[in-house]
């Protein structure tokens, strides 16, 4: 996953604001500042994005908080309210899904983000909150091929399977197919729904550097000789493995 925090910092954000300010609540306007942080690729499962409208990988900006099936219909034009998404994670993986650790606590009558501050959803925006936070990575081996999947952040998030930063670690795994592939957890929903395509990818991308940040030396020479160097840095990714937030079984 990719930290997307820097959208609202960005050189271009004031404009682009701006422009979708005078539009008729067009938050397609917002799709290119947000490619251009995420480096053209999904931030929730880091596919290259298309431009071709009838690919799965193609980019679309979503509301996080749903304005379908009337539950924040008043944040409908609100800009913290988007995040980029390939459109395979968004209309079959996330669709109008927003689960709350109390649903209790749900504001269907928003009309601001202040008024939801205290919600705690059970997803988290790549551009209100850092990744890095909440996973770590596995390149592992499965009856199904050699995947690089997400799992929960031993040093940062509690194991208290009840507890609510738990939680959300593992719907953002299980609701968007990233993780617990090898294991046979809930048979109806997670193996099926497993991303094994993209992860087997991943995979292949990036174990070569895995590997490598066991010695300095291999590492230096793996930067020096690799010409896939400088596209393996846009990924988010990348960041989760210099950081040696991975495992290798």
């Amino acid at each position: 996953m990719i930290d997307m925090s820097s959208v609202y910092i960005h050189e271009d954000y004031t404009d682009t604001l701006n422009k979708f300010e005078s539009s008729n609540c067009d938050w397609s306007i917002f799709q290119n500042l947000h490619k251009n942080v995420s480096n053209n690729k999904c931030p929730i499962c880091e596919v290259q994005l298309t431009n071709k409208q009838s690919s799965p990988y193609s980019a679309t900006i979503d509301h996080f908080r749903p304005k379908a099936m009337a539950m924040y219909p008043a944040l409908k034009c609100e800009p913290k309210n988007y995040i980029l998404m390939c459109s395979l994670c968004n209309e079959k993986y996330k669709k109008s899904k927003f689960p709350l650790f109390d649903e209790s606590k749900r504001v269907t009558s928003a009309k601001n983000m202040d008024d939801v501050k205290d919600e705690a959803p059970l997803l988290f925006n790549p551009a209100e909150e850092n990744p890095l936070k909440f996973f770590e990575l596995v390149f592992i081996q499965t009856e199904r091929g050699s995947i690089l999947e997400l799992k929960r952040n031993s040093k940062t998030i509690p194991k208290d399977k009840s507890s609510y930063e738990y939680l959300r670690c593992q719907e953002m795994i299980h609701l968007f197919g990233l993780g617990y592939c090898h294991k046979n957890i809930h048979p109806n929903e997670i193996v099926k729904e497993c991303r094994i395509d993209v992860l087997s990818k991943h995979y292949t991308m990036f174990i070569d550097l895995a590997k490598a940040t066991k010695n300095k030396k291999t590492l230096a020479l793996f930067f020096e000789n690799n010409n896939r160097i400088n596209e393996l840095k846009k990924y988010g990714f990348f960041q989760f493995i210099m950081k040696k937030q991975f495992v290798i079984k």
